[in-house]
């Protein structure tokens, strides 16, 4: 959802105009987003930065349900912030920011986060590899992450989007001097999301898929700066 490219303005155009944000709102799937935030816990007092924060579901769930005592949503859209600020309650306003930024040049100085997340956003960034770097240098030394990112055959059809395996994401995240710990799995949207059967059929065939490791819909990579 973030990152500059020779067609950024194209890419915000889409993000502010064209994405099911409004959708985001209304059928929210804060479950599935918290299984993936939980391999961060301890939470309770760390900062923590959402990457490509959109809504901002993850960003509200990690102070209400996780305890962080300051987090920073980041987003590429204006549309998508304006949407997390309006949903935002009067007590999580005191420790939540909202911020519209680029993914691969973030405006953060360098160890300024105990945690960081990215749910379903890095690789949509016209740089994944420098969008990684990025995330390596603001977190703390010691510091973890989680990132949730595709496998090769998921497609979404926005305007950038990186395609790869279980081992060419690794070789991307090391490459950024992370340390990944753990590989988790994300089994996809909720099997009844809408009521159209195909969609239905393919995500039931996915979800069988994922049994196996390599063919997760998902994955969830845990992180660690040395």
């Amino acid at each position: 959802m973030i990152g500059p490219s020779d067609s950024a303005s194209a890419a915000r155009t889409f993000y502010d105009s064209r994405y099911h944000f409004a959708e985001d709102v209304d059928r929210p799937n804060p479950e599935r987003l918290w299984r993936a935030l939980r391999h961060l816990e301890p939470l309770p007092g760390a900062t923590l930065l959402d990457l490509g924060c959109g809504v901002g579901w993850s960003t509200r769930i990690a102070i209400t349900r996780g305890g962080v005592s300051h987090a920073v949503g980041l987003d590429f859209s204006r549309t998508a912030l304006a949407l997390a600020a309006s949903e935002t309650g009067i007590d999580e306003q005191k420790r939540v920011e909202w911020v519209c930024g680029d993914g691969t040049a973030l405006p953060f100085g360098d160890g300024s986060f105990d945690r960081a997340f990215s749910f379903g956003s890095m690789e949509h960034f016209p740089d994944v590899r420098r969008g990684f770097a990025e995330l390596a240098r603001v977190l703390l030394p010691g510091g973890r992450a989680v990132s949730v990112v595709p496998n090769f055959y998921v497609r979404t059809g926005q305007p950038v989007e990186h395609h790869d395996t279980l081992a060419g994401w690794r070789r991307i995240i090391e490459g950024a001097g992370l340390e990944v710990t753990r590989v988790a799995g994300d089994h996809g949207p909720a099997l009844l999301k809408n009521r159209r059967p195909a969609r239905i059929a393919l995500r039931l065939a996915l979800r069988v898929a994922s049994v196996m490791p390599a063919l997760r819909y998902q994955f969830i990579f845990l992180m660690r700066k040395p």
